[in-house]
C-alpha cells in the first residue's frame, strides 16, 4: 500500500494586519491561494514507523519538524497512545523559511493522509481543528484552495475563485523567522480590511481586468521586512520591471513573487537566473488544480 499527497506551497496574495489580541497574536486578514511548488508525502505500510526527508536544500532539524507534531496531535485528537506503524517520505522542494508555508503545508498533508490511511472519516472542519492546534497556517493548506485566513490565520472562508495564472517565485535564500518580523509590526502598520468587502471583491473577479484587481491587495509585512532584508526591494523592483501583472512578498518573507501573462514570464525567469544567480527561481502556475 503506498499513499502520495501533494502540499502545495502557500502564496499571500494580501496579508494584512487589523489589530492585536491580549493573547498577544496579531490579528490578520489575509487572501491566499496556493501554487504547483509543492513538497511531495509518500506513505507506506511498515513494521516499523520509520521517517525520511529527501531535500536538496539545507538539513532540516528534526526536533523542530512540524511532522512529529502533528502526528502527536492527531494521537491526541483521537485519544490515542500509539498510530499504527508506516515509513513516511518527505519529498521537499519548498525552500525552509521562506513565506511559503511548507512546514504547515507538509502537516496539513500528513493530516489528509492520515484520514485516509486511517480511515477516520474526520470531516474538513476535523482536520481544520487539528491543524489548528499545531499552527496558525495549518488549517488554510488543509483546504490549499483559493480561501480567505482571518484571526490570527486559523479561521477560514473558502472562495467562489478560480484564475489560474502564470507564477515566477523568487526565493532569496534569506530563512526568516515569522516570529522576528512579527515582533517588529508597529500598531502604524495596520491596516483597515473589512472580511466581507475583500470576500465580495474577490469573487467579483470576472467583471475586472487582473491589473486593477490586483491593485486592491498588499501585504503589511513588507516593509517591515525590506527593512531589515533590502534585497527583497531589488527583487520586488525587477518583478515589476519584467512586466509582471502584481508583485509582492509573501507571508513574513523571504519570498516573492510575481503574476505574470504567459508571454512574459519566461523572459522575466531568464532575467532573474541570470542577474539573481543566489536566487531559488521558479516558474510555476496558481491555482492550477
Amino acid at each position: 500500500m503506498e499513499l502520495i499527497e501533494e502540499a502545495k506551497s502557500k502564496i499571500n496574495i494580501s496579508l494584512n494586519l487589523t489589530g492585536k489580541k491580549e493573547n498577544n497574536f496579531h490579528q490578520l486578514l489575509s487572501f491566499i491561494c496556493f501554487s504547483n511548488l509543492s513538497d511531495q508525502l509518500i506513505l507506506t505500510k511498515s513494521d516499523f514507523f520509520d521517517y525520511e526527508i529527501q531535500s536538496s536544500f539545507e538539513k532540516i532539524p528534526y526536533k523542530n519538524d512540524l511532522i512529529f507534531k502533528t502526528l502527536e496531535a492527531v494521537k491526541k485528537y483521537l485519544k490515542l497512545n500509539d498510530l499504527p506503524p508506516f515509513k513516511l517520505t518527505l519529498k521537499k522542494n519548498i525552500p525552509l523559511g521562506s513565506g511559503l508555508g511548507g512546514g504547515s503545508a507538509d502537516a496539513a498533508a500528513l493530516i489528509r493522509m492520515l484520514n485516509n490511511f486511517l480511515d477516520l472519516k474526520l470531516s474538513k472542519i476535523d482536520m481544520i481543528n487539528i491543524g489548528a492546534e499545531i499552527g496558525s497556517d495549518i488549517p488554510a493548506c488543509i483546504i490549499s484552495k483559493p480561501l480567505i485566513a482571518y484571526g490570527r490565520g486559523e479561521k477560514v472562508i473558502e472562495l467562489d475563485y478560480d484564475s489560474i495564472y502564470d507564477l515566477l517565485i523568487i526565493y532569496p535564500s534569506i530563512n526568516i523567522s515569522s516570529k522576528e518580523i512579527f515582533n517588529l509590526v508597529n500598531v502604524r502598520d495596520y491596516t483597515d480590511k473589512n472580511l466581507l468587502e475583500t470576500k465580495d471583491w474577490i469573487e467579483k473577479k470576472s467583471d475586472i481586468d487582473s491589473y486593477n484587481f490586483f491593485k486592491k491587495f498588499s501585504n503589511d509585512l513588507q516593509n517591515v521586512t525590506i527593512n531589515k532584508y533590502p534585497v527583497i526591494s531589488d527583487i520586488l523592483f525587477s518583478l515589476n520591471k519584467k512586466n509582471a501583472i502584481f508583485s509582492s512578498m509573501t507571508g513574513s518573507g523571504s519570498a516573492c513573487f510575481g503574476i505574470f501573462d504567459e508571454n512574459a514570464i519566461d523572459l522575466a525567469s531568464n532575467y532573474f537566473e541570470k542577474n539573481f544567480p543566489s536566487c531559488f527561481v521558479k516558474k510555476t502556475k496558481l491555482n492550477d488544480f
